[in-house]
């Protein structure tokens, strides 16, 4: 893996979007909610608050579309899966407001992609976030 020490705060960025996203998926609190909840807890933490707050009221506020993008370019049958995971299509969803909004480079974006779903994903949903976000992301 890189050395991502010099991108550290976008790293831990996106750790906690992909947490605050699954937490959002409960509906058990506004977005919000989250997002005050998690800029408060992570305040020891080195984090781009700008890109976090960003990406989620993005995100968010983007749901059912960049949902529908997701599952109109997935390919569930190669990979045998009726629907995706929640936590899968959180970081999907989270890359594809990333790369609209920051326009960070495609190859960046699925390298963290991968990285997320071997942390918070199945066991092998990276190879399926591989895939789509190569399908995706042209």
């Amino acid at each position: 893996m890189k050395n991502l020490a010099r991108f550290k705060e976008k790293v831990n960025a996106r750790n906690i979007m992909v947490q605050a996203m699954y937490q959002l998926s409960f509906g058990h609190n506004t977005a919000k909610e989250i997002e005050d909840s998690f800029v408060k807890e992570f305040t020891k933490t080195k984090v781009d608050y700008i890109f976090f707050k960003n990406i989620f009221k993005y995100t968010v506020k983007n749901n059912d579309a960049l949902k529908e993008q997701i599952y109109s370019k997935s390919d569930l049958e190669l990979f045998g899966i009726k629907k995706i995971d929640v936590m899968e299509e959180n970081i999907l969803m989270l890359v594809l407001s990333e790369y609209k909004l920051d326009q960070t480079p495609k190859n960046i974006l699925i390298d963290e992609a991968v990285r997320l779903s071997k942390k918070f994903g199945a066991d092998n949903a990276y190879k399926f976030i591989n895939a789509t976000l190569d399908t995706l992301l042209k």
